[in-house]
């Protein structure tokens, strides 16, 4: 597979599935290990920064998992569509959490 389909491939994973996904099972799923998981996701929040997408990866480094969410400004775009809220995030794990590639 290339790099291109890998990054679609880990997308589509992330965004299927409503809670954080562990980077072992996403590597798994990949045929990858989780250091080439985490540096696909990386990439991934790249590319969303560069095009200022609607999108951000979330990474929760002590759990080792990843999972697909939308950025603060973006959150009344998708309540005025009645968003299910499926990317809402418990308070409670915040502070383990920063956007792939960008400490928080």
């Amino acid at each position: 597979m290339t790099e291109r389909q890998e990054l679609g491939s880990l997308e589509a994973m992330l965004f299927a599935h409503a809670e954080p996904v562990e980077t072992a099972r996403l590597a798994d799923a990949l045929r990858l290990d989780a250091d080439e998981v985490t540096t696909l996701l990386q990439k991934l929040q790249k590319r969303y920064d560069e095009q200022e997408s609607g999108m951000v990866i979330l990474y929760f480094e002590r759990d080792g998992q990843a999972h697909s969410g939308h950025p603060p400004q973006c959150a009344a775009f998708a309540r005025r569509t009645g968003g299910t809220g499926r990317h809402r995030l418990q308070s409670a794990r915040l502070p383990q959490l920063y956007r792939a590639g960008t400490r928080r």
